[in-house]
């Protein structure tokens, strides 16, 4: 059977879609942050910042003395977490932060000061190339408008902005190149910052866009993703359920395989063998409801026609008679409890369920299971009843009440108790013997299983008791577990639904 659409190719599509979907967010926040990907390291925001941050120092420099440059500078430095210097047009230290730049940096200097450069651009290992608008060329100023004439707002030219970075020292430096006329100096000036990581000046990078952006790819990632993983686990739990209650026993189980990928497949391989196993199951057990209804009247003529051999028999070959008597009896006993597990097991789909009392079915179950040398307790309410068929149930307890009386009826009372929790039914038989081994709980319910695997008459039945308890449960629509209590004894749990009132 030929997959349409493989869950692979699902898979893959949907990786790709929201890869895509991914690079495009990202493009989209890179020209919004960076105007371009050629200032990568100097957002559009920060250019800004820059811009303003160069007018209003020059502004301030050019109305105040040399000599209270430094101060200035030192405020700027701590405002935004970056040590600022002035340079001249020869890379000569002028004011501010003494920042000792690398030969790469002077050279970027003074490129950036020269108003034709020869050769291009500095390169070398450890620099980015400077960034943003080309190198400032001063114009020269037109005399100024009559004061009667009103032009507006004067227009500030942008100023030359590059970031560079250096490996000896590691750092990233900010070059402002300003225009010489408002600080009277003989040539252009370089405003220059320095920051020993990325992330600590909010002039070179501010992560709160980045990580509102992770943050926005993360949970369109889980938006995204959510559909196809719930599509999967859904389906996934949904099959897990169906073959534990195959493990359990009940096959009549259908799920939805109109999927086009394996899960589909995998659903419909399922159904197929659920049914297989129901087939091959309930064919088992009429098999053997047949044969032991078949073996009931040879094993009847049987008994007849020792009765009669034991008249006629004389001392020496009575004894032989006997023994032969006792295990056809034994034979006969066997094949009516394979009778009552084949009607349990193949009656669960017949049965009718109607509200019965549980304390009728219990005290029915004990007038069936009368034993003189144990004492039985009972704790059930009058008025609590359960869907389910009084029958089956009876035959339930019954069968769980004699099982503790054999094993356990000598270490105290056996007790039967119920109760009500929320729209269920607990019905518990509990003993005061020394319990089951762990490794055995899961297995006293299966046909034929015994603890003790002699299998004498004096060690116990046939190991069909709790396998018939099972299949009326069952058949009720009800769960039956087996436990061991603390500090000793054993208890069988039946949960049935609670009858509405």
């Amino acid at each position: 059977m030929r997959t349409p659409f493989p869950l692979f190719a699902r898979l893959l599509l949907w990786f790709f879609g929201n890869l895509l979907v991914l690079v495009a967010g990202l493009a989209v926040m890179i020209h919004v942050q960076f105007g371009s990907l050629n200032n990568w390291l100097l957002p559009e925001s920060s250019q800004t910042q820059i811009q303003a941050m160069s007018v209003t120092l020059i502004g301030d420099l050019a109305r105040s003395d040399r000599s209270t440059w430094g101060p200035a500078l030192a405020q700027i430095s701590s405002a935004n977490k970056m040590d600022f210097a002035l340079y001249d047009a020869r890379a000569g230290w002028m004011a501010g932060a003494v920042l000792n730049p690398p030969p790469e940096i002077k050279k970027a200097m003074s490129y950036a000061q020269s108003a034709h450069p020869p050769g291009g651009p500095p390169s070398g290992p450890g620099i980015v190339p400077a960034l943003g608008p080309p190198p400032f060329n001063p114009q020269p100023e037109a005399p100024p408008p009559p004061a009667s004439q009103d032009h507006g707002p004067k227009t500030i030219p942008d100023f030359p902005k590059s970031v560079l970075r250096t490996e000896t020292p590691p750092g990233y430096w900010l070059l402002v190149r300003m225009p010489p006329e408002p600080l009277q100096t003989d040539g252009p000036v370089t405003l220059v910052g320095m920051t020993p990581a990325l992330g600590i000046s909010p002039l070179l990078f501010n992560p709160r866009p980045w990580v509102a952006v992770a943050a926005g790819v993360v949970l369109f990632s889980i938006v995204f993703w959510f559909p196809l993983a719930r599509n999967l686990t859904n389906s996934i739990v949904k099959m897990t359920r169906a073959t534990e209650s195959i493990a359990e026993g009940r096959f009549d189980i259908q799920l939805a395989d109109s999927r086009g990928d394996e899960l589909g497949r995998l659903s419909h391989a399922i159904n197929r063998m659920a049914g297989r196993l129901k087939d091959f199951v309930t064919g088992q057990k009429r098999f053997l409801g047949d044969a032991a209804h078949e073996l009931c009247s040879p094993l009847a003529r049987m008994e007849i026609a020792l009765s009669l051999l034991e008249e006629r028999s004389n001392e020496q070959s009575l004894s032989f008679v006997r023994d032969v008597r006792e295990e056809v009896t034994h034979m006969r006993k066997l094949v009516n409890e394979l009778l009552s597990f084949s009607k349990a097991s193949l009656g669960d789909s017949r049965v009718k369920l109607e509200p019965v009392n549980v304390s009728s079915i219990v005290h029915s179950a004990l007038r069936l299971e009368k034993n003189e040398a144990c004492s039985v307790e009972v704790n059930v309410p009058g008025d609590l009843s359960v869907s389910g068929n009084f029958e089956l149930l009876q035959r339930a307890v019954a069968n769980l009440v004699r099982n503790a009386g054999r094993y356990a009826g000598d270490a105290g009372p056996i007790t039967v108790a119920a109760w009500a929790e929320r729209r269920e039914v607990i019905i518990t038989v509990s003993d005061q013997g020394k319990g089951v081994a762990a490794k055995d709980l899961e297995k006293l319910f299966d046909p034929f299983y015994r603890v003790d695997p002699s299998r004498t008459s004096a060690t116990g039945g046939f190991g069909l008791g709790l396998a018939i308890v099972k299949t009326c449960v069952e058949a009720c629509r009800g769960v039956v577990a087996a436990t061991n209590r603390d500090p000793h004894g054993h208890e069988v749990r039946i949960r049935l639904t609670r009858a509405e009132a």
